[in-house]
C-alpha cells in the first residue's frame, strides 16, 4: 500500500502521543447533550453509521477500533470489543458501554489473533493518522474472510473550514485529514468496496468494505 502523504517518524510519534496523553473529549457527552455545532454532526454520523451496521453486520465477533468514549460501541451487541489508545476514553467507554469488552491498545498493533473478527467498525479515526496504512493492514489481519469493515472519515467538503466555529471542537490536534474519494479507493484497494458514499451534508464518506 502507498502512503497517502509522507511524514517523519518523530511527527508520527508526536501525533500518537497527543491521543494517548493529551486529548480529553467525550463524544457521547457532546452528542447526547447537544453542547455545540459539532454535536449535530456527531448525531448525524451516529445515525448513518448505525444504519450501515444494521444492514451489513456480519457474524457475532465485533470490534469498534478507536472506540473513543463509546459513541458507537454502546449500540453494538453485548460482548462486542472496543479498543482505544487513550486511557481517558477507556474509562468513559466502560461507563457508556458497560456490556462491551474494552481494551487499551494501539489499533496499529491489535492484541488479537489472525481472522478473529467478523465485523470491524472504525469511525472518525483514520483521518487522525498521518499514515493509515499500518492500521488498514492490521484490520486485514484480524478480519475474517468475508468479514466487513464499516466506518466513516471526513470528506474534503469546504464546510469543514467552519469547524472552528464549534465550541466543542477539539483544539490542538496535530493532524486531521479530509479525504478525497480516489484516496479512499487507493487506501481500501485490498478490500471489495460494497459502499462508499458521502452523507451528512457531504461532510463525511461512509464505507462498507468486505475482505
Amino acid at each position: 500500500m502507498k502512503t497517502i502523504q509522507k511524514f517523519d517518524e518523530k511527527f508520527i510519534e508526536f501525533n500518537k502521543s497527543y491521543y494517548k496523553d493529551i486529548e480529553d473529549y467525550d463524544w457521547v457527552e457532546v452528542t447526547d447533550k447537544l453542547k455545540g455545532l459539532e454535536s449535530f454532526f456527531h448525531k448525524l454520523r451516529e445515525y448513518w453509521v448505525l444504519r450501515l451496521i444494521n444492514k451489513n453486520l456480519r457474524g457475532t465477533v465485533i470490534l469498534d477500533a478507536g472506540c473513543g468514549t463509546g459513541l458507537i460501541l454502546r449500540h453494538l451487541p453485548h460482548g462486542s470489543y472496543g479498543v482505544d489508545i487513550n486511557p481517558r476514553n477507556i474509562k468513559r467507554a466502560k461507563v457508556h458501554a458497560p456490556k462491551a469488552q474494552i481494551v487499551k491498545a494501539d489499533i496499529e498493533k491489535l492484541p488479537f489473533k489472525d481472522n478473529f473478527f467478523s465485523t470491524i467498525v472504525c469511525t472518525e479515526v483514520i483521518e487522525h493518522q498521518p499514515d493509515p496504512n499500518p492500521t488498514i493492514k492490521e484490520f486485514i489481519r484480524v478480519l475474517q474472510k468475508g468479514g466487513v469493515l464499516i466506518g466513516s472519515v471526513p470528506s474534503d467538503s469546504p464546510i469543514w473550514f467552519l469547524r472552528f466555529l464549534s465550541s466543542t471542537c477539539p483544539r490542538g490536534e496535530p493532524f486531521h485529514k479530509n479525504f478525497k474519494c480516489k484516496e479512499l479507493k487507493s487506501l481500501f484497494r485490498e478490500f471489495k468496496i460494497l459502499h462508499l458514499a458521502r452523507s451528512v451534508l457531504g461532510m463525511s464518506y461512509f464505507f462498507v468494505l468486505e475482505k
